[in-house]
């Protein structure tokens, strides 16, 4: 099985045969279109295509468990800064929600993109897109 992209994995998921496993369908139509589009539009095969649509996902896939990793080193403020940026605050709604200073949100975010490797606040927002960042604050603050 390939390791794909989360949009294209959802194309592929949810059917289930009589025992209640998951199956993926690498005939899937939504897929299969999209693969012949793009080889169409690129004038490449569509095996090659294909190839390079798993190749991405399981550089997305690499990349996502790295992410969980750097989550795991952050300290449990930078994961509330961390938190509260992906959820769409800015820095001054981060320093009153927390009651720290605009500074020392600033610190924060300055350690997080070290530890993510990213520089800016739309690059973090953008690499952890599909966490589910309003579940884990009302869970750590209810």
């Amino acid at each position: 099985m390939f390791l794909l992209p989360a949009k294209l994995r959802r194309l592929l998921e949810t059917r289930k045969d009589a025992d209640g496993g998951l199956h993926v369908y690498a005939s899937d139509q939504e897929l299969v279109l999209a693969v012949r589009k793009v080889a169409r539009q690129q004038g490449r095969t569509e095996e090659d295509v294909f190839t390079e649509f798993a190749r991405a996902g399981k550089d997305l896939f690499i990349n996502q468990d790295s992410l969980s990793e750097r989550w795991g080193a952050l300290s449990e403020r930078e994961q509330e800064v961390l938190a509260l940026v992906c959820l769409g605050f800015h820095n001054h709604q981060i320093a009153e929600k927390l009651s720290i200073s605009h500074p020392t949100v600033k610190s924060h975010l300055q350690n997080i993109f070290y530890k993510y490797n990213l520089r800016s606040t739309k690059e973090l927002r953008y690499a952890l897109q599909d966490w589910q960042f309003q579940e884990w604050w009302d869970k750590r603050h209810s």
